[in-house]
């Protein structure tokens, strides 16, 4: 069980972790980009384009191989006083509130899965340290039943880090899926501040049939906020988020901070601003082939 409090762990434990997270099959492969951090965000900008996303999952191993028990044992005590912090703060205390329209949503999607993906560096950034808490602590609170899974990636992490995230109850994949994986059960994916064309790779392997997007939970940047970059910029990052786009149409959306619950602390507001939940309001029976004679059908009006 995860123990949210900031102690100092256990010689074995900590040794246990180094070598589940070293157990791996890994292949090095070529460092992909930095940190994926999003354009959707006040606190970060990129000028160059992303990298590219892989087609198929590619092998994966740590950027940075060497493992140091006493970094693990160190930063594992910073991600334990990291989710005490969240656990205590006014964001996560009105997250969860009974009967509210999000913990109606929650409860309805009944996630069996966790994905924490592009968290970044936490050992070096503490606003990713944060994030790592709030995904920690929503798989002790959120997750239904004793079969409940939690994976977290990112191909900035350090063997360290892959370390702490197993102690956390994490498991660390082995392959870069570039983020379009297709969801084969209830699954939130916490993505913080992922460029947008991850968002849209993870859509496309989702998008059909649509009734699929039922399954899915996105915690990442907001969907209307891309629709308005992409208005203000024909040509910009958030303009070929395609898909993402047309989901933002039928999402639910609802942001983290809308109480201002960040505004006056730095790290919280650098790890959780333009954050939003999304779920996706379709029917079981709608898939790509209804939109498509939609557009058919309005052509035909059209010509005639």
């Amino acid at each position: 069980l995860l123990n949210p409090e900031p102690t100092s762990p256990q010689p074995m434990a900590a040794a246990a972790a180094v070598a589940v997270a070293t157990g791996a099959d890994w292949t090095v492969v070529r460092r992909r980009g930095g940190r994926r951090r999003g354009d959707a965000t006040v606190t970060t900008s990129h000028l160059d384009a992303p990298p590219p996303l892989p087609l198929t999952p590619i092998p994966w191993a740590p950027s940075d191989p060497s493992l140091d028990p006493a970094r693990v044992s160190r930063l594992l005590d910073r991600a334990r006083a990291a989710i005490s912090r969240v656990e205590a703060s006014r964001l996560y205390r009105r997250l969860l509130l009974p009967d509210s329209p999000l913990c109606c949503r929650l409860a309805s999607l009944g996630p069996a899965r966790l994905s924490l993906l592009g968290v970044g560096s936490f050992e070096s950034s503490p606003a990713a340290r944060l994030q790592l808490a709030l995904a920690a602590l929503l798989r002790r609170d959120l997750l239904a039943g004793a079969s409940a899974t939690a994976d977290l990636f990112d191909p900035v992490l350090s063997s360290v880090e892959c370390a702490v995230a197993v102690a956390l109850g994490f498991a660390v994949p082995s392959l870069d899926d570039g983020c379009g994986r297709r969801v084969e059960e209830p699954t939130l994916l916490y993505m913080p501040h992922c460029e947008a064309s991850l968002y849209d790779a993870l859509l496309a392997a989702n998008w059909e049939p649509r009734a699929q997007l039922r399954r899915v939970c996105v915690l990442g940047n907001s969907f209307r906020r891309y629709a308005l970059q992409a208005e203000e910029n024909r040509s910009g990052p958030a303009a070929k988020a395609n898909l993402v786009l047309k989901a933002g149409r039928f999402a639910w959306e609802q942001r983290i901070d809308e109480a201002g619950d960040v505004d006056d602390e730095d790290w919280f507001a650098r790890a959780f601003n333009e954050t939003s939940w999304h779920f996706f309001e379709v029917d079981e029976d709608v898939d790509q082939r209804t939109e498509i004679s939609s557009q058919a059908l309005s052509f035909e009006k059209l010509s005639l």
